[in-house]
């Protein structure tokens, strides 16, 4: 039996140019699902799930704002309008003596769950890494700061 027949069918039985419009709409159907369906099917596999703590310092914040801050510790997390499962555990000011005179700077300590994603810690829409810039943000605080300490208290 010839692999392509007198009449152009595949073992006899199947048009080449029907194969070919077959594998076409196959491909299609694949790259679809991939760009539709293959980030998160990747992002789920690799994710981890982890509880972190972190220290975010925002320096020379106006005494008002590291006042209500302070007052307002244990608001939860907010990133692109959703809730986070994380919260500020603590907010210290602390009064910095410079030459220009004095500044307050706040130390933010936050707890959040979260995921290690592909090779991030991430909150929100935030990496988070020691030296990054940060935003905490609640219902009713945001301010900008460095992270400056990370712990992992668990793996899930």
């Amino acid at each position: 039996m010839k692999l392509v027949d007198e009449k152009g069918r595949l073992f006899g039985k199947l048009n080449l140019i029907d194969l070919a419009v077959i594998l076409v709409v196959v491909a299609v159907a694949a790259a679809v699902c991939m760009k539709l369906f293959g980030n998160n099917a990747v992002a789920s596999a690799t994710s981890q799930q982890v509880t972190l703590t972190y220290e975010v310092v925002a320096q020379d914040v106006p005494e008002h704002v590291a006042d209500y801050c302070t007052a307002h510790t244990g608001g939860q997390l907010l990133s692109s309008g959703k809730l986070l499962d994380g919260y500020i555990t603590g907010c210290e000011a602390v009064e910095v003596e410079t030459t220009d005179g004095t500044r307050t700077d706040l130390y933010f300590t936050v707890e959040v769950n979260t995921s290690f994603t592909s090779s991030a810690y991430v909150v929100g829409s935030q990496e988070v890494r020691v030296g990054m810039e940060h935003l905490v943000k609640t219902s009713d605080i945001e301010v900008e700061g460095i992270i400056s300490s990370l712990e992992v208290i668990n793996h899930g």
